[in-house]
C-alpha cells in the first residue's frame, strides 16, 4: 500500500479541524452554510457532530 505523504495528511487533518470550527459557528449563530447535496448545492443549517473519532 502506498503511503501518504506527511504534508497531504497534515493538510487534510487542517481542512477537517476548520470545517469542523465553521459547522460550529454556524449553529450557534443560525446561520446556513452550503452543502452539496444529491447533484446541488442546498442551504443548511448544520447538525451537531455525534461521531468520535477513533
Amino acid at each position: 500500500m502506498k503511503k501518504h505523504n506527511k504534508y497531504a495528511v497534515l493538510g487534510l487533518q487542517a481542512l477537517e479541524r476548520a470545517a469542523k470550527k465553521v459547522a460550529e459557528n454556524a449553529r450557534k449563530n443560525k446561520n446556513k452554510i452550503p452543502i452539496w447535496e444529491n447533484g446541488s448545492i442546498k442551504f443548511k443549517i448544520p447538525d451537531i457532530i455525534t461521531e468520535q473519532k477513533d
